[in-house]
């Protein structure tokens, strides 16, 4: 050990008797001290504007643009810089045969010197250290655990280039051609996870190899062992490959002999490598605060439910505008949208379908045929077209049509399989939302939604303005309830209620034609037996639902629900969370409001005994009032007449819940239809919380079984401490004082030597 670390000793005495050193730790100071004072900077100003954050400390060294990936991306043109000369200057000079007629090895050189640059590493990210120490005091309740496992993901980065530059250096008697040459292997470390993407075994290997996106894991709160033995056996790959360079010199081989110590290196580094990184041996560490990057125990108490693997069939539409996602070539990107829940399904089975048929879309009205048309995309996406199934194929094996033969996962567990789906949004992958509420589909029976359409009442199929597809039935949409595990039906007569034994919550919103007799006896038979109920009414239609809303001894009352504003039509109430519905768990701030396009009032005197009424939504009773007369908000003048008109404090939201024979029933009643429809959930004048009560609502009508809930605690570091005036000061010291401190330290050690 002695040996290595007077190398070591010797080696950083030479690096920093030189200038190269002390102007790589100056650059290094000064590029963090900039981009930390940037970003800190735009973050307080953007606080001082009245924006708020959630998770500065994610935001601030997290993410693709943020500190921690800014010095991820010009470490390489550093490291080239410093180990260009350690063996190069040994070769040049002929010192090298000093070395190697002393009593020590080649290995002990290789190793002395690496560990110079370990060291050197170190003091980079001690510089770094005293960036998140200014931190500590700039942002409020900063997660060190976080910033701590991103540093060493940086180090162990350093180190894996330091051991590359080495062997470089060893190849070579002048540094520019080893700088270059270091750079050229970073580069084609990089590209090589490019290559062979559309051959399943060799994207195995080039994935592995490529060192691209590496340490991203480290950077954004996770540290996994197969990482962690990637940067190992890079080390110990360039390090043997140094010494076996070097021991070439020392004694000969044949050239079959030294061929085959090459490749059994490298084949076993690959070996080594593939095994750990297998998914059944992979340990990880989330460094987050409140383990963001792990699944939430909601859904690890699914998976641990499971008695045997799931299997994954992704059916690939190549005519579909997400068919390059589902292409070979992505298929590393793809698989990793699913990599926590292989964490703890290691045996999960991952099967892909490549099929063309008709998208309803534009892209089917063209003078080509399904087939030229395929066959052109299959080209473009790089799928062997003869693997594609046709029409007829694929409609022998599943029937993909009320998918709207999308790209579409299909989830199987033993004999049940439901869907999984990709949604148009940003970010176009399910989520653990999606994916766990797809798993506890699988395990339990689902909750059935049944939306009466007799009466022609709102409608779960139809995109227009007053209907709910959006809501409830948008298959493409991340935050329709069919997505969040519910089964969603329509029920086209009110005699299917008592047929359909799978009906957990019944749902009545806004009929336009009065009920029979008959129907109202089945609506009236399915609440006195237990039945779940959503009702929702609307103005000038109070009559059509009081005679089923008499059943629970509430009514809605007549006339309109206006509201006093400047700034919105009357008939718009925003209403607000009463504070008896905590027990829906919804986030509610003073200024967040639930929007209700044409409400009544509920009338609550009289409920049924047995029933606990709580009110869910109540308005402002100094601004709305109750208009009872006939009126045209387009040509009357309507205002709040407070000596004529009282302010109506009824609410327009209530919820009911009572035991029947051992049955937990649960009915929920709106004032209105349309808080929930397409038009409504489209509005943009205003900020609502309409989707999150949706959510609520039936997550609570359903016993709490759907949506899943894998909320985590919220974000506690979500201030800037320190103003503008401070971030000047501390840009002075991370750009000015600390480089111009190591400048004068450098200058005075190297007059120092220069004068000795």
């Amino acid at each position: 050990m002695n040996t290595y670390l007077r190398i070591a000793r010797l080696e950083l005495n030479v690096l920093f008797f030189s200038p190269i050193a002390w102007i790589i730790l100056i650059i290094f100071a000064v590029q963090i001290g900039v981009t930390f004072s940037d970003i800190l900077e735009a973050r307080e100003a953007s606080q001082q504007l009245g924006n708020q954050f959630k998770g500065l400390t994610m935001s601030v060294f997290g993410g693709p643009d943020g500190f921690f990936a800014s010095l991820q991306n010009k470490l390489y043109l550093y490291i080239p810089l410093l180990t260009m000369g350690l063996m190069s200057r040994e070769l040049s000079s002929g010192s090298i045969k000093l070395l190697q007629s002393s009593p020590i090895t080649n290995s002990q050189i290789v190793l002395g010197k690496f560990l110079a640059m370990v060291v050197y590493g170190f003091l980079l990210m001690i510089l770094t250290l005293i960036v998140i120490v200014v931190s500590f005091y700039s942002i409020e309740y900063i997660d060190v655990k976080y910033l701590l496992g991103g540093v060493f993901g940086l180090f162990i980065l350093i180190c894996a280039y330091a051991s590359i530059g080495l062997l470089m250096s060893s190849l070579t008697s002048y540094q520019v051609v080893a700088a270059i040459s270091t750079l050229a292997v970073l580069a084609t470390l990089s590209y090589i996870g490019t290559v062979g993407q559309s051959i399943e075994w060799v994207r195995d290997i080039t994935y592995w190899i490529s060192i691209e996106g590496r340490a991203d894991n480290f950077l954004n709160g996770l540290i996994s062992s197969k990482d962690v033995i990637y940067f190992i056996l890079v080390i110990v790959l360039f390090l043997s490959l140094t010494v076996m360079r070097l021991n070439s010199g020392r004694k000969t081989y044949a050239t079959g002999i030294n061929a085959v110590r090459y490749v059994g290196l490298i084949l076993g580094v690959l070996l080594i490598g593939y095994i750990s990184s297998l998914p059944k041996l992979n340990h990880y560490l989330d460094t987050t605060r409140f383990k963001e990057k792990t699944l939430t125990d909601q859904s690890i108490a699914l998976i641990d439910s499971l008695e045997e693997p799931l299997e994954v069939t992704s059916y690939v539409n190549v005519l579909n505008y997400f068919a390059h996602l589902g292409a070979p070539k992505f298929r590393i990107f793809d698989l990793k949208q699913f990599e926590q829940y292989t964490r703890y399904m290691p045996e999960m089975k991952m099967k892909y379908v490549a099929y063309y048929d008709s998208t309803f879309t534009s892209r089917d009205n063209s003078n080509e045929t399904l087939k030229e048309k395929a066959e052109k995309y299959a080209t473009a996406y790089g799928y062997d077209f003869v693997e594609i199934l046709s029409p007829d194929e694929i409609r022998n094996e599943i029937n993909l049509k009320p998918e709207g033969n999308v790209f579409v996962r299909k989830v199987s567990y033993k004999d049940k399989s439901t869907f999984l789906r990709m949604y148009l949004d940003m970010y176009v992958y399910p989520h653990e939302a999606e994916i766990s509420a797809a798993i506890k589909r699988l395990l339990y029976t689902p909750t059935v939604l049944g939306f009466l359409s007799n009466n022609d009442e709102r409608r779960i199929d139809l995109v227009g303005d007053k209907h709910y597809e959006s809501a409830v039935n948008a298959i493409n949409s991340r935050g329709s309830l069919v997505n969040k595990g519910f089964t969603v039906k329509s029920i086209n007569q009110v005699s299917q209620i008592s047929k359909d034994p799978e009906l957990t919550v019944l749902v009545i919103a806004d009929p336009i034609t009065p009920f029979t007799s008959d129907e109202l006896q089945d609506i009236k038979k399915f609440i006195s037996t237990g039945g779940n109920i959503f009702i929702a009414g609307e103005p000038s239609k109070q009559e059509l639902l009081n005679p089923i809303l008499k059943e629970i001894g509430i009514s809605f009352a007549p006339g309109t629900l206006l509201q006093q504003t400047d700034d919105f039509e009357l008939d718009l109430i925003q209403s607000s969370l009463s504070k008896e519905a905590s027990f829906l768990n919804l986030p509610f701030k003073n200024e967040d409001v639930v929007a209700l396009s044409g409400a009544v009032g509920i009338r609550t005197d009289s409920v049924v005994p047995g029933f606990k009424l709580t009110e869910l939504l109540t308005t402002n009773s100094h601004e709305v009032w109750r208009e009872t007369n006939l009126f045209n908000l387009e040509e009357d003048s309507l205002f709040l007449d407070k000596s004529v008109q009282r302010s109506n404090e009824l609410p327009v939201g209530v919820a009911l819940e009572r035991n029947v024979d051992g049955k937990n029933q649960r009915i929920v009643v709106m004032g209105d239809a349309d808080f929930m429809s397409n038009a409504e959930l489209r509005r943009f004048n205003i900020q609502t919380k309409n989707y999150d009560c949706i959510m609520k609502i039936f997550q609570w009508l359903s016993n709490g079984q759907f949506p899943i809930d894998v909320s985590r605690p919220s974000p506690i570091d979500n201030t800037i401490l320190v103003s503008q005036k401070q971030i000047g000061w501390i840009s002075k010291l991370l750009i000015l004082i600390i480089p111009l401190s190591i400048g004068i330290l450098g200058g005075v050690t190297l007059l120092r030597r220069k004068q000795k």
